[in-house]
């Protein structure tokens, strides 16, 4: 082959067509949907970016998992985050759940608060609005600025689903109810006094040192939570609509659950299941 009277060698030219055909196959592949999943993802999808150099996989702010849903179903993504398993009605339409790992939802104060934990009645006080300062709960005397989530929240619904104490529980009017899980870390942030909760990989984001409270006077953590001793969890997990994911989220997919990889995700605190027995 000759250009511009030169001549390239055999190398070359299968060198400029692999560049030429990876450039073809690349693929931007950006993930909406939940914040409770965000910083896992964003963390291994920056491992993936750097391993390999066809894909690029980015991770955008929060839509919740009903972003997730409604732009996976619409086509305009082909993978999206939910911290939350698929309703029936959701499958029904054909979406399907990969799960990415278990992660524990902790009750987390402020950075000066003096206690180290509580229990569920005293966690469901706080909310009704029966107990206001930090002195009733052991703690240096002040006020409790209580911040809550909305009902359909998956960090609450966890709750919710594994304590009694907020079965039907009402918030008080002292609660601040924030919609997005980052809004709800600024608050914990900015006021030393605060109380919120959320899972716990989220919470990596922060800028000041939280304190992660035990429940019922166990911590939070991913053996607690696989022996069954701590009852708080949320799955974080994919979802993609049946024939329609792209080259680079089954790419993406399997870096994730690559038994080489696994350590990624423990290490951010994950219980991790076994891998996908395929991926369609």
């Amino acid at each position: 082959m000759r250009l511009g009277g030169r001549s390239l060698s055999r190398a070359t030219v299968l060198l400029v067509a692999s560049l030429l055909s990876h450039k073809l196959l690349a693929e931007e592949l950006t993930i909406p949907g939940s914040g409770n999943p965000q910083y896992v993802l964003t963390i291994l999808a920056e491992a993936f970016n750097k391993e390999q150099v066809v894909h690029n996989v980015s991770i955008p702010p929060s839509t919740g998992t009903a972003g997730a849903v409604r732009d996976v179903e619409a086509g305009t993504a082909s993978l999206g985050r939910v911290g939350r398993k698929l309703r029936p009605e959701e499958l029904a339409r054909g979406l399907i759940y990969l799960p990415i790992g278990r992660d524990p939802v902790v009750f987390v104060a402020g950075a000066g608060t003096t206690i180290a934990g509580l229990t569920a009645r005293e966690a469901a006080d706080v909310y009704a609005g029966k107990i206001t300062n930090w002195q009733d709960l052991g703690g240096k005397p002040g006020p409790i600025r209580a911040i809550g989530r909305e009902d359909t929240d998956a960090s609450l619904m966890a709750i919710a689903r594994s304590l009694k104490e907020f079965h039907g529980l009402a918030l008080g009017d002292h609660v601040k109810v924030v919609h997005l899980d980052l809004q709800l870390i600024e608050l914990l942030d900015r006021f030393p006094g605060s109380l919120g909760f959320l899972n716990r990989s989220a919470l990596s984001v922060a800028k000041t040192k939280l304190v992660h409270l035990a429940l019922n006077g166990v911590e939070a953590t991913p053996d607690k939570v696989e022996s069954g001793q701590y009852p708080l969890w949320l799955e974080l997990g994919l979802i993609y609509r049946l024939g329609n994911l792209s080259p680079a989220g089954k790419a993406f997919i399997g870096f994730i659950h690559a038994p080489e990889n696994t350590p990624i995700r423990t290490g951010l605190g994950l219980l991790v299941g076994p891998a996908p027995s395929q991926v369609r």
